[in-house]
């Protein structure tokens, strides 16, 4: 007599391994994935962050009514901005007054790759915010970041 008891048991067990493989595989991709991805793109938010702050410090200071050029010395120590982070080559701030005084702190070439087409794609590019329009009587205030995720050399 042939006895075939738990045959399909067995046949399902293989079934449950490669199952359990799999998984195992999905999760060892998704965590390179994870891992090594392409990053998050935070010029957008830095640059408003950086306006938020500027344009508070601009009005609570009084900058938008100035007469004489502002001095970059006084603007960081009012402002408490670090003048590393502001010169390091990734950031802009950019102000023309109403009066038609300009300050201008970082890269100033953000000022005409900040509308440029490509800035969205190529993360190079800064991604500006501005207040204000351009205009000879009124505020203008440009803010650029380029600062993005990358990858440190070891």
């Amino acid at each position: 007599m042939n006895s075939r008891r738990g045959t399909i048991g067995s046949g399902l067990m293989y079934f449950v391994f490669f199952l359990m493989m799999a998984l195992i595989l999905a999760g060892i991709y998704g965590g390179l994935i994870a891992f090594f991805g392409k990053g998050y793109d935070y010029r957008r938010a830095e640059a408003n962050l950086l306006l938020q702050e500027t344009r508070d410090c601009f009005v609570r200071e009084g900058f938008f009514d100035l007469t004489i050029e502002l001095d970059e010395n006084v603007f960081i120590e009012k402002c408490r901005f670090s003048s590393k982070a502001l010169e390091d080559g990734e950031h802009l701030i950019y102000m023309k007054n109403k009066k038609g005084v300009e300050f201008s702190i970082g890269v100033t070439d953000f000022k005409v790759r900040c509308f440029l087409n490509a800035r969205v794609k190529n993360k190079d590019f800064p991604l500006c915010e501005t207040y204000g329009e351009d205009a000879s009587n009124k505020d203008y205030l440009i803010v650029g970041s380029s600062q993005n995720s990358r990858r440190v050399a070891a």
